[in-house]
Parts: C-alpha cells; sequence; structure tokens
C-alpha cells in the first residue's frame, strides 16, 4: 500500500503566487497607479536648442515642477517632433504618434502645435490652413477613442519674438511675414477648444516680446529660462484647473 504523502510546502506556495497575481490584477484600495501626461507637439516640445533637452525640456522640467510640489504620482513622457505639423498635410506631421499614444494610454494630454503650420513655400503649410481645424478635432477625436476619459489642454503657439537679440535681416523678415499668423492660430485654437470642450492654453500672449526668454539668433524657441518659463506655464494650468490633484 501507498503511502500518502502531504505536501504542504507546495500547498502554501501555490497560495502565494496566487495572493500576488491577485494584487497585481486588483490593487486594493488606496494604491494608486501613476497617471500619465502625455506632451505632444513639435521641436519646442523636443526641447530645440537646448544642451540638454532631457533634463532641460519643458516636459521634463514639469516633471520636475510636479514632483517638488508634491505631485509624485504623475509619469510625463515627451512626444516632440521637430518640424512637425498637426495638418496631415504637413512633413513632418504628429499623426504618426497615435500608434505611441495607443501604448502609453494617456491619462493628460497637452498639444502644443501650431509654429510650423506658418510655414509657406517650399513647404507650403500655410496654404493648407484651411484643413487646420478639421485636422485637430480629428486628432482630439483619435486620442479620446484611445482613452475616452482623457483630460486633453491645446495650447496655442508661442509667439515669434523679433526684439530678440541677433537675428539676420533674412530671419526677421520670415518673423515678420509668419507672426500674424501664430495670432490667427491662437484664435483658431481657442475656437477648436470651445468646440471640442477642451482645456485652452494661451501661450501666446504670455512670451509676447519676451526678448529674454528666446534663443539668440532664432526668435522662435526658447532658451533654457523660457523653457522653464513654459513648463510653470502648463504647471499652473494643471494646478489651477484641478487636473492635477
Amino acid at each position: 500500500m501507498f503511502k500518502r504523502i502531504n505536501t504542504p510546502k507546495f500547498s502554501s506556495i501555490f497560495s502565494l503566487v496566487a495572493i500576488v497575481l491577485f494584487c497585481l490584477i486588483f490593487p486594493f484600495p488606496g494604491q494608486t497607479q501613476n497617471i500619465r501626461i502625455a506632451c505632444i507637439g513639435n521641436s519646442i516640445t523636443a526641447g530645440a536648442r537646448l544642451t540638454q533637452p532631457k533634463t532641460e525640456s519643458y516636459p521634463a522640467v514639469l516633471s520636475s515642477i510636479l514632483k517638488q510640489g508634491q505631485y509624485l504620482n504623475y509619469d510625463v513622457k515627451n512626444f516632440g517632433v521637430g518640424g512637425a505639423t498637426i495638418l496631415r498635410f504637413g512633413r513632418p506631421n504628429l499623426w504618426p504618434i497615435i500608434d505611441s499614444l495607443q501604448d502609453f494610454k494617456p491619462d493628460i494630454v497637452l498639444i502644443k502645435a501650431g509654429t510650423n503650420e506658418t510655414v509657406g513655400k517650399p513647404r507650403l503649410n500655410w496654404e493648407h490652413i484651411s484643413e487646420f481645424e478639421k485636422d485637430y478635432s480629428d486628432y482630439i477625436s483619435m486620442i479620446r477613442k484611445i482613452n475616452p476619459n482623457c483630460r486633453i489642454i491645446i495650447c496655442s503657439p508661442l509667439d515669434m519674438v523679433i526684439e530678440t537679440d541677433g537675428l539676420s535681416t533674412e530671419r526677421k523678415e520670415d518673423l515678420n511675414r509668419r507672426r500674424p499668423r501664430i495670432w490667427e492660430l491662437r484664435k483658431r485654437i481657442k475656437r477648436i477648444a470651445r468646440s471640442e470642450q477642451v482645456y485652452f492654453l494661451d501661450l501666446t500672449k504670455p512670451f509676447e516680446s519676451k526678448a529674454n526668454l528666446m534663443t539668440i539668433s532664432d526668435g522662435v524657441h526658447p532658451n533654457r529660462e523660457g523653457y522653464h518659463y513654459l513648463a510653470s506655464l502648463v504647471f499652473d494650468h494643471l494646478v489651477k484647473n484641478k487636473i492635477v490633484l
């Protein structure tokens, strides 16, 4: 006759594994998962003209400010693409980012587009500006398909500062031609925010004539202090509207 062997150790291990798996799938009340913030935009979001964009871009600075303010359960990710537009016509554009957002599944999205939309020949973005509102609304719809509860903030583009030191004559002519388009896009984006019922953050007026915040000989991209200022504007907007708690 075979003698039955008790295996309490194996039973205990199985129970422990089951408990661990349960906790991973069904967190206990009070356990919080990090809230994901996606910063979408062009080279200004990417951190152009900085020596250390990974730590000095506005999304990176925003992450630091959140932690300093004891907003600890927020993950900020930079989805900036140099030269990009929200126009489908534009090359490059922000539409391929949608695939990355599917994986990231953001809870909060900040979109800052408009600077490259002001470019005319040879890129012809401004010649397709009649498509701006529809493309922007379609982009918002795509984000909502990824997360219907996502809180979306759309930002007007930074002003172009003609007073910036070191601008060449050619650069000044280019910025003088494009700058009125920035202010027109500010109005358009504000209207889109109302129609789509999303938050609007004005970045145009706060940067108006702020030459001390712009990269020398550039006039479009902020300097290090400018990126910190931009991050602080975003942070204040998030706190004021109780988007972060």
